[in-house]
């Protein structure tokens, strides 16, 4: 007969099961419905027994279901924050300027990524997103960043309050959007540029979306006031560094390389350095480059990037202001007049780039 020594082994545990809301009525001595709107807000409670169901929910560490709370209840105080992607920083600044614009007024937030990875180094539209979005129905939505074929949210801008931010891309029923003047954005670059004496030009964008296009549009429409004829050109490309080092590579195959160039957004400029120094061109003393957007990138020092700063910080919380005044209309019952398209005057932030 062999021995057995030690403890015996202990079997799978079954994890906690998380309190509830009859766990925090009972704790409190209270019903199920009086736990409820102590949560959702309501005013009926006395302030000793509010004060008895917070202190039974903290004992217990339960933490209501928001979503399910905002649905039940019909209140829809949920805003959601639709992102075009996740991988430009400048949208982070955008959000979380609206984010805190939105909690000021007691609104809680969501943030979903519009875009996923397609699996062969593109992204397409996150239907699965869209989806989550139509089932918690918010009570309204703010898009920001350039979003492809966006006319696919028709079904949710027609169902609530919604605000573009940083893009032009609308439906009919869209409140408001809220982006910077590409126009005077440019302007503040090319006025810059040629301070500097240069008198060869590129733009490199003009693909990717309508806010490419439009600054190539204000480009265009800057050097052309400065007559600068055939000394300034657009090399295409989109919004990725990928595509700014393919307009690079062929600038120089076709010995085209200008004394200045003006990037679409800051990714791009960051595109157009690394070619330019790969192919051993200094910048900015063989090639000054400009972006726009004026990202936290644009302030790395070994970047240190000449930038048009949109007031990204504005442009978010203008657009959380636009879509409070939709959600809350001067007129209880009346809907409140859209406010159309809100520009964002910009500045040009100076850096060693050029």
């Amino acid at each position: 007969m062999t021995e057995q020594t030690g403890a015996p082994e202990s079997g799978p545990t079954t994890p906690a099961r998380p309190p509830t809301i009859r766990d925090v009525a009972r704790v409190a001595g209270v019903s199920k419905s009086l736990v409820s709107l102590v949560f959702t807000g309501g005013d009926n409670v006395s302030e000793e027994r509010r004060l008895r169901v917070l202190h039974a929910a903290a004992q217990l560490g339960y933490r209501p279901n928001l979503v399910a709370q905002s649905l039940s209840s019909g209140r829809r105080d949920i805003v959601a924050i639709l992102v075009s992607n996740l991988h430009n920083p400048l949208f982070a600044e955008i959000v979380g300027a609206a984010k805190a614009r939105l909690a000021e007024a007691g609104k809680r937030t969501m943030i979903v990524s519009a875009q996923v990875d397609d699996g062969a180094g593109g992204t397409v539209l996150d239907r699965d997103n869209l989806d989550v979005l139509r089932d918690l129905r918010p009570s309204g939505l703010i898009t920001v960043g350039t979003i492809p074929e966006f006319t696919e949210l028709a079904g949710l801008t027609a169902a609530m309050p919604t605000v573009v931010a940083s893009a032009i891309d609308a439906t009919a029923d869209v409140v408001a959007t809220v982006r910077t003047d590409d126009v005077a954005g440019l302007d503040l670059v090319v006025d810059h540029l040629v301070a500097q004496g240069v008198s060869r030009i590129a733009f490199i964008g003009g693909d990717g979306g309508t806010v490419s296009a439009s600054r190539e549009s204000a480009f265009r429409a800057a050097v052309e006031r400065r007559d600068f004829g055939a000394r300034a050109w657009v090399e295409r490309a989109d919004f990725t560094e990928a595509g700014a080092r393919r307009a690079v590579e062929r600038l120089l195959a076709a010995d085209h390389l200008p004394e200045a160039i003006i990037a679409v957004n800051d990714l791009t400029a960051i595109g157009v350095i690394t070619a330019l120094e790969a192919a051993g061109i200094a910048v900015p003393s063989g090639c000054r480059v400009a972006g726009y957007d004026d990202t936290t990138l644009s302030a790395i020092p070994r970047i240190s990037l000449t930038s048009v700063d949109p007031d990204n910080r504005r442009i978010g919380r203008e657009a959380a202001e636009a879509l409070l005044d939709a959600l809350t209309p001067a007129v209880p019952g009346e809907a409140s007049a859209a406010a159309g398209e809100v520009l964002i005057p910009p500045t040009l932030v100076v850096r060693a780039s050029a």
